[in-house]
């Protein structure tokens, strides 16, 4: 059994798996750390406003790449190398020509909502500043360099802290400073990333190829009413209280999101280590076990360390969390939970994904849209600012268990063993 174990530890993705979670932990500190000084520096109506920039953001990286960064990872297992090379520079060429685009849209709407154009406009910018680290990101994950990826995630956030630090506590600048401090820090690593850390920069020749772009928005076109409806599931109670409620409310959701964000670090980096494997294994017509029990320990894992976090905080929250916070902790624990089951979607769905089931999985996540909209509005006057939390909780539960049942059944259509 010993043996077993010391086998097992040896393995690359076990090391891989360990090496992503202890830069997890890690983020999650600094994140936590900068949740609790921006909620005993800030009022919740400004917090609301950075819950507002965070919602828009969520969806700008999917918009400008048309949900086609999936595609990269695919391609870098089926194409050859040089073949690649072309595929990336055509990617890349495809992103600028989408920024550009989305730019104008941005700079219309910031006219129109001229309350929010500030946030609507550093969303799109950043948010192209992320897509781009994506396509870096994802060759890290494919060539198993956890180690690296972790560095630099780390750093970003770490800068993005200490900036912020700097531009509120030493220049007494408000809110705006914090979004300031993220696009810096994306844009410092983003440098680092392409041109002294691999070879995207020195490398990428504009190519407007016609048929890579057919390619691109032919695998990514139904993945926007995906996107718009994962939105609906993630980022849409923000809104459901910005209607019913008010702006201090969306703060305090902006703020429990941030805290729960550490569950969802966890959701992000497993999928990281995972996805090469389970392409790889699909690709040969087998790993239905592997997936099933990988599900089923995920599954397990990821429940009991949300009902561990959420213990914590109920004993430590008051800690990490400014006076004015405090009743957003009950929303806290329900959002843990939703991502803990969300995570558990977004291991079965790989299956989906890999197989290029695009417009299932949109009929899948806008079911689920559908449900959390229905489900908001009808818990909102019975729950008040929970109805929301509530509603994205039991959607999830939905989602994970219908998606489970779908790759079932991709299984046997497949053939895969």
């Amino acid at each position: 059994m010993l043996n077993k174990i010391k086998s097992l530890v040896k393995k690359r993705e076990v090391l891989n798996f360990a090496n992503y979670y202890i830069f997890t932990i890690i983020n999650a500190g600094i994140s936590i750390f900068s949740i609790s000084y921006l909620t005993k520096n800030i009022v919740p109506e400004d917090y609301g406003m950075i819950g507002i920039y965070t919602s828009i953001l969520f969806f700008i990286p999917s918009l400008i790449s048309f949900s086609a960064n999936g595609l990269i990872a695919i391609e870098i297992v089926d194409l050859e190398f040089n073949k690649y090379l072309n595929f990336r520079n055509s990617y890349i060429s495809f992103l600028l020509i989408s920024f550009l685009a989305s730019s104008i849209i941005s700079f219309l709407f910031s006219l129109y909502f001229s309350e929010f154009g500030f946030v609507i406009i550093m969303a799109t910018t950043i948010g192209f500043i992320q897509t781009l680290s994506s396509v870096h990101n994802t060759e890290l994950f494919q060539f198993s360099q956890p180690t690296r990826f972790g560095l630099i995630s780390t750093g970003t956030v770490l800068v993005g802290f200490v900036l912020t630090v700097i531009f509120i506590s030493l220049f007494n600048l408000d809110w705006k400073s914090r979004i300031f401090a993220l696009l810096i820090s994306e844009f410092i690593f983003l440098i680092i990333r392409f041109y002294f850390l691999s070879s995207i920069g020195k490398s990428f020749r504009f190519s407007f190829d016609k048929e890579q772009f057919k390619i691109i928005i032919y695998y990514g076109a139904p993945l926007i009413f995906s996107v718009l409806a994962g939105w609906v599931l993630n980022q849409s109670d923000r809104y459901f209280l910005l209607n019913f409620f008010s702006l201090k409310e969306v703060g305090l959701y902006a703020a429990a999101a941030g805290i729960a964000s550490f569950i969802v670090m966890i959701n992000t980096n497993m999928i990281k280590v995972i996805y090469p494997l389970v392409y790889k294994k699909l690709s040969k017509r087998e790993g239905k076990n592997f997936i099933l029990k990988l599900t089923l320990y995920y599954s397990i894992l990821v429940l009991i360390i949300s009902m561990i976090f959420c213990f914590g905080l109920y004993f430590f929250g008051n800690l990490f969390l400014g006076q004015k916070y405090l009743s957003a902790m009950p929303i806290i624990y329900i959002m843990c939970i939703a991502q803990a089951f969300f995570g558990i979607y977004t291991t079965t769905g790989l299956v989906i994904d890999y197989f290029k089931m695009t417009k299932l999985k949109t009929i899948l996540v806008v079911s689920s849209a559908i449900l959390v909209i229905l489900l908001s509005f009808t818990l909102i006057p019975f729950f008040g600012i929970y109805g929301p939390a509530l509603a994205s909780l039991l959607s999830f539960v939905f989602l994970s268990v219908l998606s489970f049942f779908i790759s079932l059944s991709l299984f046997k259509k497949y053939q895969i063993t």
